[in-house]
Order: structure tokens, then C-alpha cells, then sequence
């Protein structure tokens, strides 16, 4: 794509979709699936699964440094009109944002080695880093969604902290994978990749590390 259309009128970039019944369903699955919500969800559930006086204010950290600055920055290019939407539709749009995110998260983990963060905290941050990579990685190329990772990673994350029986929430995977689709956001290829690159990745940290 030229550089020079890379920056565009969000109603001229996005889908031109008529906004029926089940499209108003995918939009709320869609929204309440937002990956800085949910991750900002697991740093929470991380909290109150660790027995130490500091995890509270880990989860504070975690949440402003790796999904706060990341959002805020992704809200300035939106102002300038550099990215059509927060969700960044457009995947040249998308480089600059992975950057910037990578950077906060390796910084915040390096934060939390050095500090002795609680264990889980550095799993989960070291997770998100790993993730960030590769996404940024086949970004280069090829769109990727970011909805289903983060949808994959919150329920990988809830099953290995709370039990078994909360691997019931992997099926909230294949819902939000539909709502990206039918929005036009993504193709079902692209779902299907986000899903299975968040979701093993995280699963793959837990069994090695945790």
C-alpha cells in the first residue's frame, strides 16, 4: 500500500457493513473482548492469586505500563489522525503501535526482574513480550488478530489460575473469533492464527515455567 494512503478518513478505510442484528451482537462480543480490557483482567486475577503484600501493587504497575501506555499512545495517533480507529484497521498502521507496546512490556518486565516481581507477574509479562514479537513479526506481512489472542490468552490464563473447570472459557474463543469476522475485521484465517499463536504461547510458558 503507498505511504500515502496508509492515513485515512476511518469511514473510508473501514467496512462499509449494514449494521444488522447479529452485527450489533458481534460489535458488543467484540467490545467487551477488547484486549486491553481483558488484559487489564488478568493483571487483576494475577493479584489476587498471589499471596504477597507487593502483588496489588504489581497489577497497578502492569496495567499502567503495559496496556495504559500502550493504549494512550494508540488514542494520540488517532488524534493525529494516523490510524483509522483503535483497533487500527489498516496492518501498515499497525507497526509503530506493536513497537511502542513492545517496548513498554520489555521494559516493564525488565523492571520486574530486577525487582523481584512476584513469579506469576513475570510469566505473564514475559508472555505478553513473546506475544508482542511474533505479532509484530507477522504483521510485517500478514493481518493478525489481536482480539482472538487476547481472548485465547485470558482464558489459557484463567484455567492454569483457577483450575480446570475454567477451560470452559476457552469456548469464548471461537465467539470472538465470529465477531471479528463478521464485522469484516478479519478473515477466519486470521482469527484462527491469533487464537492458536496467544493461546499456545501462554500455555506453552505455563507448562515450562510456572
Amino acid at each position: 500500500m503507498p505511504a500515502d494512503n496508509l492515513v485515512q478518513p476511518a469511514q473510508e478505510t473501514l467496512p462499509k457493513l449494514p449494521l444488522t442484528r447479529s452485527r450489533r451482537v458481534a460489535r458488543w462480543v467484540s467490545r467487551i473482548a477488547s484486549p486491553p480490557l481483558l488484559a487489564a483482567g488478568g493483571s487483576v486475577m494475577t493479584a489476587a492469586q498471589v499471596s504477597d503484600a507487593s502483588a496489588w501493587a504489581w497489577a497497578l504497575f502492569s496495567i499502567s505500563s503495559c496496556i495504559l501506555l500502550p493504549s494512550l499512545f494508540i488514542v494520540w495517533l488517532m488524534r493525529r489522525g494516523q490510524v483509522t480507529d483503535f483497533d487500527v484497521y489498516v496492518r501498515e498502521q499497525r507497526h509503530l503501535p506493536y513497537l511502542v507496546s513492545l517496548g513498554c512490556t520489555s521494559l516493564s518486565l525488565l523492571v520486574m526482574a530486577l525487582w523481584r516481581a512476584p513469579h506469576l507477574f513475570i510469566i505473564l509479562t514475559g508472555g505478553v513480550v513473546g506475544q508482542s514479537v511474533l505479532m509484530f513479526l507477522v504483521n510485517l506481512r500478514w493481518k493478525i488478530s489481536v482480539h482472538a489472542s487476547g481472548t485465547a490468552c485470558f482464558a489459557i490464563l484463567t484455567w492454569q489460575l483457577f483450575g480446570l473447570p475454567w477451560a470452559t472459557l476457552l469456548l469464548a474463543v471461537p465467539l470472538v473469533a465470529w465477531s471479528r469476522v463478521r464485522l469484516g475485521r478479519h478473515t477466519a484465517a486470521q482469527v484462527i492464527a491469533g487464537s492458536a499463536l496467544g493461546g499456545g504461547l501462554l500455555y506453552a510458558i505455563f507448562r515450562i515455567w510456572a
